[in-house]
């Protein structure tokens, strides 16, 4: 990069949760001279009374990108993970101005109806049980994710189950390979070594022109949020 600074990076996050998921991301990656945007998807965070539809997800994620190349005057790094990532991805396949990378993370599958249902009735059975993530991050989620990482969870407000069954109803009906056949920069598949959406990963990599697979040899689905410092260090290394 020279004496440029590092471009911006704009970061999707997961379901039910928020940007707030981003938290421990934030002073990491601005230490390394990065500008950090972090939208929040319709339904979640501070767009909780909005209803989840596939065309304000992908607009909340390219107005993201348009805000952050218009504050550095630089193009963005996009990252998204689980549903963050598929949106990030269906997203990028429009080809929106500004763009320079994708890292898609924890969501190498393609989800059909049936998938999608069932893991949105896991999601919202853990979300009801006592002291769960929507109460506060519960005893549960502190566990799973650490002290920090559940209240960065949950900071933000966790969305509904309206808001889950119409995300998931969404990327259900998208073609996350096709629309990586169509992203022309560079793509990276970033999966976590116990990620149980790391299913078509090689598949996911091979469908963009320019794409490749890492995959960390540590980590689940949440190790952004249960692993900060691990994960981010991996990111940055996926950016340069």
């Amino acid at each position: 990069m020279g004496d440029q600074p590092a471009r911006p990076v704009v970061l999707v996050h997961g379901l039910r949760t928020s940007a707030t998921m981003w938290d421990q991301q934030r002073p990491i990656l601005e230490a390394t001279g990065r500008a950090v945007f972090t939208p929040d998807l319709p339904g979640h965070g501070t767009r909780r009374d909005e209803p989840f539809t596939p065309e304000g997800a992908v607009a909340a994620v390219s107005g993201a990108v348009a805000r952050a190349a218009a504050a550095t005057g630089r193009d963005v790094d996009l990252v998204g993970c689980s549903l963050g990532g598929m949106v990030a991805i269906h997203a990028a396949a429009d080809r929106p101005p500004h763009v320079a990378s994708l890292v898609a993370a924890n969501c190498a599958v393609q989800p059909g109806r049936r998938t999608a249902g069932l893991y949105g009735l896991a999601i919202r059975a853990l979300h009801g049980l006592p002291g769960a993530p929507a109460r506060s991050g519960g005893p549960l989620l502190r566990r799973l994710l650490g002290e920090s990482g559940a209240l960065a969870y949950v900071r933000g407000g966790t969305a509904d189950d309206d808001a889950v069954r119409a995300a998931l109803g969404a990327v259900a009906a998208w073609d996350l390979r096709a629309d990586l056949a169509r992203i022309d920069v560079p793509v990276t598949i970033l999966s976590s070594r116990f990620d149980q959406l790391r299913l078509q990963e090689r598949s996911f990599a091979v469908a963009a022109p320019r794409g490749r697979l890492v995959v960390l040899d540590h980590g689940t689905h949440l190790a952004p949020l249960a692993e900060p410092d691990r994960w981010t260090a991996a990111l940055v290394r996926a950016l340069a």
